[in-house]
């Protein structure tokens, strides 16, 4: 059973459901394993346990973190 494992920030359900389909339509054409053989784990960190620069996401968020992972793209 091979597994992938995706660390990030906060994801939405549709982000998280693209990337599924996507690593494991990928993964099976690279290694010939069946995609029903092939485990997507997300392993997330919410924004109030992250920092840059010395500062907490939740003080001073970076914009770009927010507009590319909590906002639906246009």
């Amino acid at each position: 059973m091979p597994a992938i494992t995706i660390q990030s920030l906060e994801l939405r359900d549709e982000q998280k459901a693209i990337l599924a389909e996507k690593y494991t339509e990928l993964f099976s054409q690279l290694t010939h394993v069946p995609m029903d053989r092939i485990y997507v784990f997300f392993d997330g960190y919410d924004l109030s346990n992250a920092a840059s620069n010395g500062e907490m996401f939740v003080t001073k968020p970076p914009n770009r973190l927010i507009a590319k992972f909590n906002e639906p793209s246009n």
